[in-house]
């Protein structure tokens, strides 16, 4: 130690009264009245600090930020920006790839309850589709989505379904502490160790009055809850119009023993009541939406991925037609990959495009397609809305079952977009003289031929080439016995040399698409059994080989008040699925905000 360092020694050492080196004692007495009196004003400075960090805690008044206060500030910044910032583009879901759904109770046509999954997609194919799903290949392969999950923190572990339930304030009875997990260094918390639960969200959006039973036979929890519930509810019955929401918590371990954790009720006039299960089994209402939102959260992300990972498989038919669609709508195709949309329900999209005409080049503006679809217990995959969002008027498609009892699609005014005329109404035919000028093989006089013949055998089975209504069957000259058809459309379609028609078909029955009507003949002026097939609309005979006309059926009276009524039901079920969607991206965006749960 140098000289300078042994006197720096010295002076703090002369706190307690020491001498000082003789040749500063000429500064006795003055050094010994400051050195004391420096004594006396740190012990003072002391006393001052640790009495303000006891009464800070109690104090309403906030510290004065000195230059030792911004380093926190600066770090609580910086910490915020790396945490969140992040996660905040991929909290939003309809850009996540993943798609947006619900599980719906509802009874079926037969009368039993079903639970249904249906989702409701969102695609702006003026955007590029990140990834690369261009090829058909690619597309039926269904590319998986690599995108993060933007729930990811929120099913961690420290958001766990059941911890969520305490931080409510609320207990569980299957919270009962048996073990005591290892304490972690950065959570002075320690709770007890728990089984991951599955946390399951199902809907009710009754048509008619449904009792909770019936609810119950679907979800598989026991009576004993629902017993609960309807007291909590003050009733056991969801009527039309009203909306139960159940959030189901489910043990892997136990896959039989399910529980309702929440129940949100939304009567018809928007009144809200949320309940929550209490640890005696009794539900309780509760104004604290965070456990709940949550759990919603939780249970998208699980219901996205059982839906990636129950898809089924396309068959080889399907790849081809995919491929085949690739070609003509590249940018569809690519989206809907990218989506993870199944195969079948991406071919009845392109199917109803290509039945009405609908096309667009691959430099033209493309519109923004919203569709919904759905996933039955059994695992069938139907199309049941689409929407076409243009410059103009947008388009809106909506599957229904008709009189005829094949489902088809018709547009918002009721008119069926589905089924365009079929060109060769008899399977077994070969075409032979075409629609236009010919000589008559009989007549031997240059005629203009008003329809196409159909060379087939005597007998072959000849179908309605579109629904309609039966207006003539008779006999005469040049046709023979025929039979006149007027579809929907305004025109009308002929059939005629015929040999006969089925047994019990009358005027006025109302036919389908591709339901026998009559026979291949030869009646008339015919040199062999054939089909004279015509096409009139007005007073025009049109080509009915290369003629694309609407063949299905236009909703009228009760049929077109049903027809309606769906539609209401299928935009409160998408407007369901959207509503969630944003409150469960809310919810993430909470869980991911440090502090958010303070506020």
């Amino acid at each position: 130690m140098d000289a300078r360092a042994s006197a720096i020694a010295v002076r703090d050492e002369s706190c307690v009264g020491d001498e000082f080196a003789p040749d500063i004692s000429g500064l006795k007495p003055r050094w010994f009245w400051m050195r004391n009196s420096g004594c006396v004003i740190a012990a003072a400075l002391l006393v001052t600090l640790s009495s303000t960090a006891l009464l800070e805690p109690l104090s309403d008044v906030a510290p004065p930020t000195g230059p030792e206060q911004k380093k926190p500030v600066v770090l609580a910044r910086t910490r915020r920006q790396s945490v969140a910032s992040p996660k905040k583009a991929r909290l939003w879901m309809p850009r996540t790839g993943r798609p947006e759904t619900v599980d719906l109770v509802e009874r079926m046509g037969d009368g039993s309850m079903s639970q249904t999954s249906y989702f409701d997609i969102s695609l702006d194919l003026n955007e590029n589709a990140s990834g690369s799903a261009a090829s058909g290949a690619s597309a039926v392969a269904q590319v998986a989505d690599t995108g993060a999950n933007p729930f990811d923190l929120v099913l961690q572990d420290a958001l766990d379904a059941r911890q969520l339930m305490r931080h409510s304030g609320l207990g569980y009875a299957a919270d009962a502490p048996k073990a005591v997990r290892p304490a972690d260094q950065s959570n002075v918390t320690v709770t007890p160790a728990q089984e991951a639960m599955l946390v399951r969200r199902i809907v009710s959006l009754p048509v008619q009055p449904e009792r909770l039973r019936d609810i119950k036979g679907v979800i598989g929890v026991s009576e004993q809850d629902f017993a609960q519930l309807a007291s909590g509810l003050g009733g056991d019955v969801v009527r039309k119009g009203e909306q139960l929401d159940l959030i189901i918590g489910q043990r892997p371990a136990q896959p039989n023993l399910s529980e309702i954790l929440f129940a949100r009720h939304l009567a018809a006039d928007g009144r809200e009541r949320l309940l929550a299960r209490c640890d005696d089994g009794h539900f309780q209402l509760v104004t604290d939406h965070r456990p709940y939102d949550r759990m919603v959260a939780e249970a998208l992300a699980h219901q996205a991925a059982e839906a990636r990972s129950g898809s089924a498989q396309a068959v080889p038919k399907d790849v081809a037609a995919l491929q085949d669609a690739a070609a003509d709508y590249p940018k569809l195709i690519e989206h809907l990959a990218r989506r993870n949309v199944p195969v079948k329900v991406s071919l009845q999209i392109v199917q109803l495009l290509r039945a009405n005409g609908i096309h667009w080049s691959k430099t033209a503006d493309v519109p923004q397609l919203d569709f919904v679809f759905r996933t039955a217990e059994q695992g069938e995959q139907e199309l049941v809305s689409v929407t076409l969002k243009g410059k103009g008027r947008d388009r809106r498609f909506y599957r229904y079952v008709s009189d005829s009892g094949k489902p088809e699609f018709f547009d918002d005014a009721g008119r069926s977009v589905s089924k365009t005329l079929m060109h060769k109404p008899v399977s077994a035919g070969q075409l032979g003289d075409g629609f236009g000028w010919r000589v008559h093989p009989i007549l031997r006089t240059r005629k203009f031929h008003n329809g196409v013949d159909y060379r087939a055998p005597m007998g072959s089975p000849i179908v309605a080439a579109g629904d309609g209504v039966v207006v003539k069957i008779d006999s005469e000259t040049g046709y023979g016995k025929y039979i006149r058809i007027q579809h929907d459309g305004g025109y009308t379609t002929t059939y005629a040399h015929i040999e006969g028609t089925p047994k019990g078909l009358r005027v006025g029955d109302h036919v389908a698409q591709g339901q026998v009507i009559a026979y291949v003949g030869s009646t008339g002026l015919s040199t062999g059994p054939h089909l004279y097939y015509e096409l009139r609309v007005g007073d025009t005979y049109k080509d009915p080989t290369k003629a694309e006309m609407p063949a299905g059926t236009t909703l009228r009276g009760r049929a077109l008040e049903e027809f309606r009524q769906q539609i209401g039901r299928v935009e409160t079920i998408a407007s369901t699925i959207r509503a969630t969607a944003t409150s469960a991206a809310h919810s993430a965006v909470s869980a991911l905000t440090p502090g958010s749960d303070k506020q």
